[in-house]
């Protein structure tokens, strides 16, 4: 059996790489070649465990995990479509790499026209750095990152890391600092409550929401939901049961199930969104089997590539043996 750890996946992996397999994932999607499914769980006071599969051809699997005060333990299984047992895989690092890539793809589709100079990152966590990584790539004419998160110290050692990487990141005093005339907003929290008032955003900004994964989490208000010109979700029927933005805003009455987006649409060419601009535009995502699979099956594959190719070392190493009586 083949297990792919996090360190390995890491060194496997790139950011533009992974955007590019899920994308193509998506769009299959829509197409009707792929296919997911939603997250279920199971719970007991003080334990859950989560379960989510996916056919992403040639691949087919999915990603089963548990979840203890606050912490995960992902493990990712990986088939052919024949039904072969490729490989098992660690899931931090390609969580950590799919979930930006996701915002890559809405970024490209449904950024305002302009090329988007300024940006906003809330949130400080591990998640957030890949988040930053992606917005730096994506956004080629960033003159400005603000970063915010409640703990000062976090966005401290983030800003000093991106200008060390030469990402244009500043210290935001507060998330309504850090949003205020931002083209592209990304929300990586655990919050429970609105971020910033709908009125701290520009009509030009597209909002990718990545933090309210569950009905009790909320990053963006009813108010500003309200506001959006497009709502768009990896999946709106995942969404009805674990998006807490989503939920708490169609309660409220400013947002409507039916009007919901799905990004495999968008990527597919089979609806039309329109971008930031005349109002917002936003993303909800809480991640989807189909990523997983995706990104996996990249892993696998540099994997095989890898292991086919010598290193150069071992090559001169076989020559010598070749060659010395």
């Amino acid at each position: 059996m083949i297990h792919l750890d996090d360190q390995m996946i890491e060194q496997l992996l790139d950011l533009s790489g992974v955007t590019e397999v899920v994308g193509r994932a998506f769009a299959a999607w829509g197409r009707g070649e792929a296919a997911t499914t939603q997250r279920v769980r199971a719970a007991v006071p003080g334990a859950m465990a989560s379960a989510m599969a996916a056919v992403v051809p040639p691949f087919s699997g999915g990603k089963l995990y548990a979840t203890k005060d606050g912490k995960f333990t992902f493990l990712n299984v990986l088939f052919d479509t024949d039904g072969q047992l490729l490989c098992t895989l660690d899931g931090d690092a390609l969580t950590a790499f799919r979930t930006p890539a996701a915002c890559a793809l809405v970024i490209r589709e449904l950024a305002c026209a302009m090329p988007p100079t300024t940006a906003a990152l809330i949130g400080a966590g591990r998640q957030g750095w890949y988040h930053l990584e992606m917005l730096a790539a994506e956004l080629p004419a960033l003159a400005e990152v603000r970063i915010a998160d409640i703990n000062a110290k976090a966005v401290a050692a983030m800003v000093a890391r991106a200008i060390e990487a030469g990402i244009p990141a500043v210290a935001a005093p507060d998330a309504v600092a850090a949003v205020s005339g931002a083209h592209v907003i990304v929300t990586v929290t655990q919050s429970t409550s609105a971020l910033f008032p709908s009125d701290a955003v520009s009509d030009d900004a597209l909002i990718c929401a990545v933090g309210a994964t569950k009905y009790d989490r909320c990053e963006i208000g009813p108010d500003l939901i309200g506001r959006c010109a497009a709502v768009v979700c990896d999946d709106v029927v995942g969404s009805q049961v674990e998006c807490g933005d989503l939920i708490q805003a169609h309660a409220a009455g400013t947002f409507d199930w039916r009007h919901a987006t799905e990004l495999h649409a968008v990527l597919a060419g089979t609806v039309s969104v329109p971008r930031a601009g005349a109002s917002p535009v936003l993303f909800e995502t809480q991640g989807v089997a189909l990523q997983d699979v995706a990104a996996a099956g990249l892993a696998w594959q540099r994997h095989l590539d890898h292991i086919d190719r010598p290193h150069p070392d071992q090559h001169d190493i076989n020559n010598h043996q070749e060659t010395t009586p």
